[in-house]
């Protein structure tokens, strides 16, 4: 039985109230997540620290559990999501993201990929109560091709957070396929990543890096920025390096098609 989380029962802290108007500044944005989580963020790190010590690695940081889902969904924020808007996380993992997309988000409007099963399962009894899951219906699928197209829908947002520090140069090019093909016309793609600071820090292997559900071995990679903008470039698509702190020491970059006006409420870079 999924363990009921205090941001459930107290609608004061529920992430639904941070609608569009709440979103007015950057900084206004920051003062709100942090006021409408002091309280969760406590709960949500400790939940964090008991999944880990019950099974062990859980693919982020322990220490920055609750910061680095909270980042994610406030970046979704600066973006212009809202509750009707679709989103699909790719590499959603233990659910530390999910955990303030899901109650935000309308009815079906949630879809992870993981191929971790175990760690998808270990985020659903231990971040949510039926009742909010039952609502909101999410969605996800367990494929580790990269493969966007399973779940039959066109979203709005896909978010990759700390998913390119790890995979390969021909993963990006499948995921930047999988987003023109499997997103709306004014979607966001959100990524999370490390800028190779010199040729020899850029990828070029074929394989994932890093724990997975085959692999305990820990590892990271970088991407140079050139490459991933030749790439972008190549489909279509722009990409803009935001160089603004994402989470877990990462840097923030989103990619659109070229002729993307984004959605409303965006804020400025």
């Amino acid at each position: 039985m999924p363990v009921p989380v205090l941001l459930r029962q107290d609608k004061h802290h529920e992430p639904r109230d941070l609608t569009p108007s709440h979103r007015t500044c950057c900084g206004q944005t920051d003062k709100a997540m942090k006021t409408a989580s002091d309280q969760q963020k406590t709960n949500v790190q400790r939940l964090g620290e008991k999944m880990a010590l019950d099974h062990g690695f859980l693919g982020v940081p322990t220490q920055t559990f609750d910061e680095g889902g909270r980042r994610q969904f406030a970046e979704l924020l600066r973006e212009g999501l809202s509750p009707e808007r679709s989103v699909l996380e790719i590499g959603c993992g233990c659910l530390r993201t999910a955990y303030w997309l899901i109650p935000f988000l309308g009815e079906q409007n949630y879809c992870g990929i993981e191929p971790h099963r175990d760690r998808v399962r270990w985020g659903l009894d231990l971040l949510f109560d039926d009742q909010v899951l039952r609502q909101r219906q999410p969605r996800f699928d367990h494929n580790a091709e990269f493969d966007l197209s399973v779940f039959g829908k066109k979203f709005d947002m896909v978010l990759a957070g700390s998913i390119w520090t790890h995979c390969s140069k021909s993963h990006i090019r499948t995921m930047l396929e999988g987003f023109l093909q499997n997103s709306n016309e004014n979607a966001v793609f959100l990524v999370s990543y490390l800028p190779a600071r010199s040729p020899e820090e850029d990828y070029n292997g074929t394989a994932w890096v890093g724990t997975s559900h085959v692999s305990d071995e820990p590892g990271i990679v970088r991407h140079s920025k050139s490459w991933i903008d030749t790439e972008c470039t190549s489909l279509g698509l722009r990409v803009d390096f935001l160089d603004r702190k994402a989470f877990d020491g990462q840097l923030w970059l989103r990619v659109q098609r070229a002729s993307s006006i984004g959605f409303p409420g965006r804020l400025q870079d």
